[in-house]
């Protein structure tokens, strides 16, 4: 049983791979949920789509990799132009006109890529935790090398091809309970690492491959900040052990977004604390649509 059931429920086709959405609610402007990577699905969204679908459309679809989406195990086809497009083709299949895009670690690094692309048709970007490439990664994330045979299965040197392909699901139990820090986080683990083992080491390890390559390095990834337009919201946990905090501070000053920090909040706060996200979002979204002259309520 589920809190709000979609009103229609699709999919894209982009050169053999499907990818699904699903759509909730009515109302304009239509709000994107951006799903990071692979190791997670549009479900990890499920605290949002309810309240969010009360005033809006929302869209939400699966990662090419995981959930209701295929599973190609190319690392090209996991290259951040296919990502990018395969969110544009389920805009498109819906008929959004300009839309809010909300994304968290790499799908927040998307939905600012897709401003900056195409500015006519992003109406606003909220960014949880984003991961663009502003900083030198956590110290942790880069402690082990990924590709060698190591001698430990301990911590962070989880990370790496030979444990994933060993024991995938062992790697996201303990990449979940980083990502939630806060006490009380056993549902949130028990979701993710059961969404995660949807997918399989190999797809990830093509995911791995391709990364954000386009916008790996700081000086593109200050491009793309610079060229956004459209009101921003960066949301920024304190104890993010994924990505770096202070990205979140710079990409709000490059893109002139407010910027809200969560003391003690993790990766995933729309997981851990909805209520305060989903706030910050309708808060955002209310003053987007009273912005925008085509959306303003008459």
């Amino acid at each position: 049983m589920r809190a709000v059931e979609p009103v229609r429920r699709g999919h894209v086709d982009r050169d053999g791979v499907r990818i699904q959405f699903e759509v909730f609610g009515s109302g304009e402007p239509t709000i994107f949920l951006l799903m990071p990577n692979v190791i997670t699905q549009a479900r990890a969204w499920k605290a949002q789509v309810p309240f969010l679908a009360r005033r809006w459309r929302v869209v939400t679809a699966d990662p090419r990799g995981n959930g209701g989406s295929d599973r190609p195990t190319d690392p090209a086809a996991y290259a951040v132009r296919e990502l990018v497009e395969d969110a544009w083709a389920v805009l498109d299949e819906v008929g959004a006109a300009p839309a809010v895009l909300c994304g968290v670690c790499s799908g927040a690094a998307l939905a600012l890529v897709m401003a900056a692309e195409q500015p006519h048709r992003v109406l606003g970007v909220v960014a949880i935790n984003p991961s663009l490439a502003l900083t030198p990664p956590h110290p942790w994330r880069v402690q082990y090398d990924f590709e060698a045979e190591l001698d430990s299965d301990e911590g962070w040197a989880r990370q790496n091809r030979h444990y994933w392909l060993r024991d995938w699901p062992g790697f996201a139990q303990f990449f979940f309970e980083q990502l939630f820090p806060e006490p009380h986080s056993t549902k949130q683990i028990e979701d993710c690492v059961g969404w995660a083992t949807e997918s399989t080491a190999e797809v990830m390890l093509a995911d791995a491959a391709a990364s954000l390559s386009g916008y790996g390095r700081p000086e593109a990834a200050r491009r793309v900040c610079a060229a956004v337009r459209c009101p921003v919201l960066v949301i920024t946990g304190t104890e993010d052990r994924c990505q770096v905090p202070d990205r979140g501070r710079i990409v709000a000053d490059l893109t002139g977004a407010e910027h809200v920090v969560m003391e003690g909040a993790g990766h995933l706060p729309m997981a851990r604390d909805p209520v305060v996200v989903n706030l910050l979002i309708r808060d955002f979204v209310t003053r987007a649509v009273s912005t925008s002259p085509a959306l303003r309520p008459s």
